[in-house]
């Protein structure tokens, strides 16, 4: 059994500026960094055998704030949903043209995206990687908590979909060996 801790990016100017980020790289707001450096007590009290972080700057950001120490495995598998056509789009914008449906529905893809389930089997195939029993701190995105955590609590589709982690969210799992590789299944 190995403790899993997800912790997802503090705000980016993207959340701030009510966009969709996806895979584009956007930055921090000095809020976020705020965010970020609170975590540092709440993480360093933790012992890590591990730290996987995504290659977008505002997960690498966070960590980087939250725990200065880590020497992390950066990796482009804990990306969060590519969301194609609609990346940089407001959220107002996709929502008054019926695109937050086809967000929420867990096999919708955004025009050149990736649907829910893409994300999670992308991921779970990323973590499937680096299952070998060792405790775990994994600095992402929401819809990475999203789908990995939605599957860890054996949630349905539509719940999972509904799942929303605020920035700098921290959520603790316990994972039995060989978790990531049955769920995949």
């Amino acid at each position: 059994m190995a403790r899993w801790t997800f912790v997802r990016h503090g705000e980016s100017t993207a959340n701030a500026g009510g966009t969709i980020a996806g895979h584009t790289d956007v930055p921090l707001t000095p809020r976020g960094e705020a965010q970020a450096r609170a975590l540092t007590e709440r993480l360093g009290r933790c012992r890590f055998d591990r730290v996987l972080v995504s290659d977008l700057q505002r997960a690498r950001r966070t960590l980087a704030l939250a725990l200065p120490q880590a020497e992390p495995q950066v990796l482009v598998g804990l990306r969060e949903r590519t969301l194609g056509d609609w990346e940089t789009r407001s959220r107002d914008e996709v929502r008054a043209h019926g695109g937050f449906d086809t967000l929420l529905a867990w096999n919708g893809r955004p025009p050149g995206g990736e649907s829910l389930d893409d994300l999670r089997q992308r991921v779970l195939t990323t973590l499937a990687e680096h299952e070998d029993g060792v405790d775990t701190l994994v600095v992402c995105h929401g819809g990475v908590m999203r789908v990995v955590l939605g599957a860890l609590d054996d949630l349905g589709a539509a719940e999972a979909a509904r799942l929303r982690y605020a920035n700098c969210a921290v959520e603790e799992r316990d994972v039995p060996i060989g978790t990531w590789a049955r769920l995949l299944t």
